[in-house]
């Protein structure tokens, strides 16, 4: 299996000279590049070209801000959008709140990216599709065609009715896809049809396995995109070799933290994932605001921490916290309780999120730096040198502290600085492939080959909680607990049709968080706890804030995209996919 290390700066390659304005989504190709897909090395050019092309635009940046990442995460009902203050990462806050319309800038620039995405694969399927006479071409069609797929999966999770391009356009004009189902259908079949030209990942320790597309990310692919089309038999068949191939193992409980960090890069229990190199001259350049730090995942250091400015300084943050952290992605307290209850003192639980005795007290799991001077509970209880600082209120954090994506001193880049990411980014995992086939087991009355893989799940987390027997329920909850922040809530609420009454249950409840040590008086210190109350800010200044059935189950498509192109149209109501609507009963 060949080795693709990308750095952003092939993106400057010979591929994309042929691209206009991809908000328009019509590509032309040019003679040139015609002349270019030809050999064997061409074909893994090409197919480099294009990793480089899904890195660059879904998991890269636009600025400092990530659709993919935090878009997706933001719009789920057990996130806050968090910031400094109310007006703080306004772009993502609307995504949170539904007060977004189609020219909200994450919502254009998110179908910009996965259309231009959909374009690099395009270009390979044309020229070796119906020429492919080597392994090497057909396995980079092959490729090709699974990357495509889960591009179009994804619009079709977030968006209406997107267009379906599978084929390199020339002169027509893209047009609306004729239902969701149809393209999750397609999903299925153009990932069955590569099978046969993907090799196997080489076994649990073949890193380069899960940076590449193999027969493992087809099935997880074409099994993802049936639960979406309903096609629960269609999961079963595709997703059982997968969940029982010898290739990928669940890491032990004592490593589930390593999955969201350097340590768990290219792991056992990964399927695909975006590989990304060190951000030094090969990626660009080393300032952080420029092309040298374009993914996805520099920003958990910053948006997916705390701020900086309300943890104490003077170089005595705890060491998980990055010292540039500018606050954002917080979990939901309710949320966060339920877990707590759930999970315990588990594994997963503690790479979620931590209580604030462990935040304050747990040097383990924490680590401030004032530990080396304070040895003793009572010392850390009321130490100057640690807390939050902000006796205002943290805004819409609760009384425990988010940890799962928080960038850990293993992930910095040193020869940027401490605020930059080397984490690849996770697109597919085994645990989330057991909780598909998990959930096609139990619309099909497989009870035990559910409970089978739902306690695989369990036993791994170290979870309170085992389940003797299982329903639709007991997966949901699961699912939420094991990929909180992984960008499946959203998708998911509105597929079981139960997002109306999830998202009541949170708009306009936010906390505000304090530590009770700051906000004692200095001569009767209270010892370091976090405490919160519940604020409606938006009633404050007469906003109501309201999800609203048929409307806010997808995006609307950017109104950029419906101007220019007058084939494509906004639909006027949403009717949302409710594959599993009898489960519910």
């Amino acid at each position: 299996m060949k080795k693709i290390f990308l750095s952003i700066a092939l993106l400057s390659s010979m591929m994309f000279t042929a691209c206009e304005d991809m908000l328009d989504v019509e590509q032309k190709a040019t003679s040139n590049t015609a002349n270019f897909y030809k050999t064997d090395a061409d074909a893994e050019s090409a197919l480099t070209a294009m990793y480089a092309t899904y890195i660059n635009e879904i998991g890269g940046t636009e600025g400092i801000w990530n659709a993919y990442i935090m878009g997706l995460n933001y719009s789920a009902d057990d996130v806050f959008a968090a910031g400094g203050d109310i007006n703080d990462h306004a772009d993502f806050r609307i995504l949170n709140e539904f007060r977004y319309d189609a020219s909200s800038l994450p919502i254009g620039n998110l179908y910009n990216h996965i259309y231009k995405a959909i374009y690099s694969a395009n270009l390979i399927i044309h020229y070796f599709g119906e020429t492919a006479d080597t392994p090497i071409k057909k396995r980079a069609v092959a490729e090709a065609k699974v990357m495509r797929a889960w591009a179009h999966m994804l619009a079709a999770q977030v968006y209406y009715q997107p267009p379906l391009i599978d084929h390199l356009i020339t002169d027509e004009k893209p047009v609306n896809a004729e239902s969701q189902k149809a393209i999750f259908d397609w999903c299925v079949k153009e990932c069955e049809d590569a099978l046969f030209d993907l090799p196997d990942r080489n076994g649990k320790n073949d890193k380069e396995g899960a940076w590449v597309v193999t027969k493992g990310f087809a099935q997880f692919v074409a099994g993802k995109s049936a639960l979406f089309a309903g096609d629960n038999a269609k999961v079963i068949s595709v997703m059982k070799p997968l969940v029982e191939s010898e290739n990928y193992d669940l890491v032990p409980g004592e490593r589930f933290r390593d999955l969201f960090h350097v340590e768990g890069d290219g792991c056992e229990e990964k399927i695909f994932e975006f590989n990304y190199i060190t951000n030094t001259a090969a990626a660009g350049g080393a300032d952080a605001w420029r092309v040298g730090n374009n993914r996805g995942r520099w920003m958990v250091a910053n948006v997916l921490n705390w701020r900086g400015d309300d943890i104490q300084g003077g170089g005595k943050s705890p060491s998980i916290c990055s010292t540039g952290g500018w606050g954002g992605g917080s979990i939901n307290h309710e949320f966060a309780h339920k877990m707590l209850a759930n999970d315990g003192d588990s594994y997963r639980r503690k790479a979620t999120f931590l209580t604030s005795d462990e935040f304050f007290y747990d040097e383990e799991l924490c680590g401030w730096r004032s530990d080396a001077t304070c040895t003793t509970r009572a010392q850390k209880e009321k130490d100057p040198e640690r807390g939050i600082t902000n006796t205002y209120g943290s805004f819409s954090r609760s009384d425990v502290m988010e940890v799962k994506m928080m960038m850990h001193p293993n992930d910095a880049d040193l020869s940027v600085g401490d605020n930059c990411n080397n984490t690849n980014l996770c697109i597919a995992r085994l645990g989330e492939a057991y909780l598909i086939y998990a959930e096609a087991c139990i619309a099909s009355n497989q009870l035990g080959e559910a409970k089978k893989y739902i306690n695989k799940i369990q036993n791994r987390a170290g979870s309170k909680t085992v389940s003797e027997t299982v329903d639709l329920k007991v997966l949901q909850d699961e699912k939420q607990y094991e990929l909180w922040f992984e960008g499946c809530r959203w998708f998911d609420i509105v597929r079981w049709g139960i997002a109306k009454e999830c998202y009541d249950k949170v708009l306009d409840n936010i906390p505000y968080q304090t530590d009770e040590y700051w906000t004692s008086p200095a001569n009767a210190r209270k010892p370091h706890k976090l405490v919160y109350d519940v604020r409606h800010p938006f009633a404050e200044a007469g906003i109501t804030l309201k999800f609203v059935e048929g409307k806010h189950e997808y995006w609307p498509l950017p109104q950029n995209i419906i101007e220019i192109n007058d084939q494509i149209h906004q639909a006027v109501s949403y009717t949302h996919l409710r594959a599993h609507e009898t489960l519910k009963k």
